[in-house]
């Protein structure tokens, strides 16, 4: 479900038996503002998996040691502004 600013502004009882997440957009610039979760899915669900979810399949890259790849990363962004 989608819903503008202007409508959301008009009709706040959406929120009250929703099923569904609900996408808020900004309908000028077609962005999308935030997400709404259903207070049912909340609990049922951890919200860190709920919302990574859309990135679960972006990579297959495998990191042995995480403190040095975020040391690696920082260096290669510094040396993009040096």
């Amino acid at each position: 479900m989608t819903v503008g600013v202007s409508e959301l502004q008009k009709n706040i009882s959406i929120f009250k038996n929703l099923d569904e997440t609900v996408k808020i957009l900004d309908k000028k610039t077609k962005k999308i503002l935030a997400f709404v979760l259903p207070n049912k899915k909340t609990k049922t669900s951890s919200l860190t998996k709920t919302l990574a979810g859309s990135l679960q399949n972006k990579t297959n890259i495998k990191v042995d040691n995480i403190n040095q790849a975020i040391k690696d990363a920082y260096k290669q962004e510094m040396s993009k502004h040096a």
